[in-house]
C-alpha cells in the first residue's frame, strides 16, 4: 500500500471510490463532493491509499486553514487493516504539534457510527461537543497533534 497526495488526474477514481462508500455519508452530493475534491487537491490536502494492484482503497480530504479532518473513507473489503491509520498520519505531518485537528462524526451509540468512532479513537481522537448536521445527530471530536 502506498499513500500519495491526490492530483487533478486523480478526480475520476476518486469520485469512483466515493461512490462505492457513499451510503455511509449523510448529505453526500457528487457534484459537492468533487468541487470540495478539487478544492482540497488545489490546496494539497487530499491523500490517497493505493493498494498493489493501483485500486483506491482509502481517501482522506482535510483542511489545513480550518485545522479539519472532511472526509474519511476506506473501501469495505480493505478495512480494519490499518489504512486510516496511515492516511490520518500523513495528514498529521502537515500540522504542527499542539495544533487540534477536528472531525465530525456519528454521535456514541448511533450503531452506524461504531467502526468510525473506534477508528477515530484509536488514533488518538477524543470526544467532543455533540451536535446536529443534515438534521442527524453527530458529535465532534478532537485530536491535539
Amino acid at each position: 500500500m502506498t499513500i500519495n497526495y491526490v492530483g487533478y488526474n486523480d478526480i475520476n477514481i476518486c469520485i469512483e471510490f466515493v461512490e462505492v462508500v457513499k451510503d455511509d455519508f449523510a448529505g453526500y452530493e457528487k457534484e459537492g463532493f468533487k468541487k470540495a475534491l478539487e478544492n482540497c487537491i488545489k490546496h494539497r490536502e487530499a491523500v490517497l491509499a493505493v493498494n498493489e494492484a493501483g485500486n483506491i482503497i482509502g481517501l482522506l480530504l482535510y483542511s489545513k486553514a480550518d485545522c479539519e479532518l472532511e472526509f474519511l473513507a476506506v473501501h469495505p473489503e480493505a478495512r480494519q487493516k490499518g489504512i486510516a491509520r496511515s492516511m490520518i498520519e500523513k495528514m498529521k505531518s502537515d500540522f504542527r504539534t499542539g495544533d487540534q485537528i477536528q472531525v465530525v462524526t456519528f454521535a456514541s451509540g448511533d450503531p452506524k457510527g461504531i467502526p468510525a468512532r473506534k477508528c477515530y479513537h484509536k488514533c488518538g481522537f477524543k470526544d467532543d461537543e455533540l451536535l446536529t448536521v443534515f438534521d442527524y445527530p453527530c458529535q465532534k471530536m478532537i485530536l491535539t497533534v
